[in-house]
């Protein structure tokens, strides 16, 4: 698990996915860097039998595999959501998460640019958030959370995996986001 905070810089970094409830499995990698513009995530989920659910821009992909992105807008509690799955659809919403009940606000034009592929190994995701779009609607460099997660439906059930373990049955735990440090 990382430390309380990770450095964004042009170097990319590399986060491991680890079981969200503290056991010893692992669901994949992320690479986050950031470019003068954006900031940029490479997902690289290990998944030997994809479930995805979805083909448009934001219908419930969560039913389905999917890797996701939640960052702050100004205070913890508030966030963005972006999730892709493994057939490329995208998903965007904003969270007003009050200790565990959401408000979602779906978004209709898509915040962030995406890619998917699948792999030998499972699927890549990219995404690139662009800086004057995070602005727009309230991130501050300052004041940045964040965390990376991948959940992998199989037959035996749902798997969570996550950069920052929640230790929960669920991703929306925002005292588990780690420190963003836009340098």
């Amino acid at each position: 698990m990382p430390g309380k905070e990770i450095k964004l810089t042009d170097t990319p970094a590399e986060v491991v996915l680890r079981d969200n409830s503290g056991g010893d499995g692992i669901g994949g990698k992320a690479t986050l860097w950031r470019t003068e513009n954006a900031i940029k995530v490479l997902f690289c989920a290990v998944d030997n039998d994809i479930i995805s659910y979805g083909k448009k821009y934001n219908e419930p992909l969560w039913k389905g595999d999917t890797v996701e992105i939640f960052l702050t807008l100004g205070r913890r509690n508030r966030y963005l959501e972006l999730e892709v799955n493994p057939d490329g659809a995208g998903y965007a919403t904003f969270v007003e998460n009050r200790n565990g009940e959401f408000e979602l606000e779906f978004i209709d034009e898509p915040p962030f640019k995406w890619e998917a592929r699948r792999t030998e190994y499972g699927y890549e995701c990219s995404f690139e958030i662009p800086f004057s779009t995070l602005k727009a609607i309230g991130f501050d460099e300052n004041e940045a959370y964040f965390n990376l997660y991948m959940q992998d439906y199989t037959a035996d059930g749902l798997r969570l995996y996550a950069m920052a373990p929640t230790m929960r049955g669920s991703f929306h735990r925002p005292e588990a986001f780690v420190k963003l440090a836009v340098e």
